[in-house]
């Protein structure tokens, strides 16, 4: 498993980034889903995994697809690569509660 936290990467500079968001190297559908499984139980503060694969990369982004992650957005580094971001999230981050009685609106 190969990772490191966003703020080492450069990708640090094309989203706004939580504090705890990692960086995955990429790799096959069965390694990347082990890996951010594992990631995830051994790191429970990371929210978000990131996978850069090259924009207009299909095979790339259908492989992140059968790891579980999903499409984001395109970026573009400083040195000018373009990169699609493919994301992980924790199940909590992505929980919508659908309850509206008991909000507070003001």
């Amino acid at each position: 498993m190969n990772f490191l936290p966003i703020e080492l990467s450069p990708l640090r500079h094309t989203y706004p980034y939580g504090k705890n968001d990692l960086e995955l190297t990429f790799g096959s559908a069965a390694e990347m889903r082990a890996d951010v499984e594992q990631i995830f139980s051994t790191h429970p503060e990371c929210k978000r995994i990131v996978v850069a694969v090259n924009e207009g990369d299909l095979d790339a982004i259908r492989e992140c697809e059968r790891a579980g992650l999903r499409y984001v957005l395109d970026v573009q580094l400083r040195d000018g690569k373009d990169l699609s971001l493919m994301v992980a999230e924790q199940g909590w981050v992505t929980e919508v509660n659908e309850e509206i009685e008991g909000l507070s609106l003001s």
